[in-house]
């Protein structure tokens, strides 16, 4: 079994990197609204793979972005379309500086609120924006779970999640040699709150560094992870696993893998 708790099969498959492991357990993660279609022809059928419909913060400066609201209707078609296991992925990114920063969080909101009215977790892309996500976490209008992926936040950031019931997953940055603020936050979160990922096709952890990632690199990041936090690596993986099911409340799935 390979976890990957966030990647992206179309941008993968843009890349020439054609095929998903047959072992695969995790989410194909949307970042434009509209793109399920073109996604859905490159998933392979299998109950352990997700997907979710997102708009990300690069919307903002796309043409034929309008509003929020018109980004919402668009998910909802996704959604009635092919169905979603999750919102997202949305958030902020200051280090782009897509549109502004209002407008940024109004496209957050705007997904926290449609991923609390369906019940569903929402998977949250932060990148040099703490500020910003701190003030969207301590809103009361955040009523949903979810996860902060591809973390590279600091312990507050992490804290402010944690107390709004998120999960905290880490990508192959973790390996990389200035990201310390990374492996501090990976070597306190708590087990039940721990997910890992690749965000393939980017961030290949080291020894693959500057290669196309692929889900497999996750056995990487797990290793790193596993030992950072000196725990076996197979018992992380396996509560991992279990980890991401209770996100996507599919108690059932961890039922019938013996992780309960």
């Amino acid at each position: 079994m390979i976890l990957d708790s966030h990647f992206h099969a179309l941008s993968m498959r843009k890349r020439g990197i054609s095929e998903l492991p047959d072992a695969l357990v995790g989410i194909d993660v949307g970042t434009d609204p509209g793109d399920m279609s073109e996604r859905a022809t490159v998933l392979p059928p299998s109950p352990l793979i997700f997907a979710s419909a997102g708009s990300g913060p690069w919307r903002l400066d796309s043409e034929n972005y309008a509003s929020p609201e018109d980004e919402r209707q668009r998910l909802i078609a996704d959604i009635e379309a092919y169905g979603a296991d999750a919102i997202g992925e949305c958030g902020f990114d200051n280090h782009w500086k897509y549109g502004t920063a209002e407008t940024q969080r109004d496209l957050l909101m705007m997904q926290v609120e449609l991923a609390s009215s369906l019940d569903l977790p929402i998977i949250i892309h932060t990148r040099d924006a703490d500020r910003e996500i701190i003030a969207a976490l301590e809103s009361e209008s955040f009523r949903c779970r979810g996860v902060m992926h591809c973390f590279s936040s600091d312990e507050e950031v992490m804290r402010k999640a944690l107390d709004k019931g998120l999960y905290i997953s880490f990508a192959g940055n973790i390996t990389y040699k200035a990201n310390e603020n990374i492996r501090r936050c990976a070597s306190s979160v708590p087990s039940d709150r721990l997910l890992y990922e690749t965000d393939s096709p980017y961030l290949a952890p080291m020894p693959m560094r500057g290669k196309p990632c692929i889900p497999e690199y996750t056995e990487y990041t797990l290793s790193f992870i596993a030992e950072l936090r000196k725990e076996d690596r197979e018992e992380l993986k396996e509560k991992a696993v279990s980890n991401l099911f209770e996100m996507l409340q599919r108690k059932e799935t961890v039922r019938k893998l013996g992780l309960s």
